[in-house]
């Protein structure tokens, strides 16, 4: 009897019949949403045109290493300070040219070059008295070059390469070019 009673209650009884509840299955990480597909998209694109930059900012002061390793030998070469002095210069005049092709400032007077050089930096470079005494240097029977004078010149040099602005304006106003 009690078994009997076991199973009309068993079969009566609701909660017997219930099952676990069955969880679902967790969420996958692929495919992944389409917002996280426009971030991808969006972090590639960037990701191409910042290196696409640094490419042609690194080809385009090409010229800029090259002339700062010269100024590097020069300042190790073993010669006099005329021939620095000129070979100073000659370095201006070399990297000017390449960085400013319209403005011909190779056939420019020393003063002058340094002038327009001080126009392509951002501040005054060659002050106006190094600007005097190396204007007075060709009209001297034997010109003497200080120490001083010309490590002011590497100095200012060294500075122009490093700080001259590729473009040939400042503040928005073409360099002047001498010409009327």
């Amino acid at each position: 009897m009690n078994n009997q009673m076991s199973q009309t209650q068993g079969q009566s009884d609701p909660l017997a019949q219930l099952r676990d509840i069955h969880l679902p299955e967790p969420i996958s990480w692929w495919p992944p949403a389409p917002g996280w597909w426009l971030l991808t998209m969006i972090m590639l694109a960037a990701l191409f045109f910042t290196i696409q930059w640094l490419i042609k900012r690194r080809a385009n002061n090409c010229y800029r290493r090259e002339a700062i390793e010269q100024l590097k030998q020069i300042q190790v070469a073993s010669i006099n300070n005329l021939e620095r002095c000129q070979a100073l210069l000659t370095l201006l005049r070399c990297t000017a040219k390449t960085a400013y092709p319209e403005l011909a400032l190779e056939s420019e007077l020393t003063p002058t070059l340094l002038s327009r050089l001080n126009q392509c930096c951002s501040q005054e470079v060659f002050d106006p008295k190094l600007q005097q005494q190396l204007s007075q240097l060709p009209y001297q029977a034997s010109p003497e070059i200080s120490e001083a004078l010309l490590q002011q010149l590497q100095q200012a040099t060294k500075q122009w390469l490093k700080k001259h602005n590729k473009k040939s304006y400042k503040h928005g106003q073409k360099i002047s070019t001498g010409e009327t």
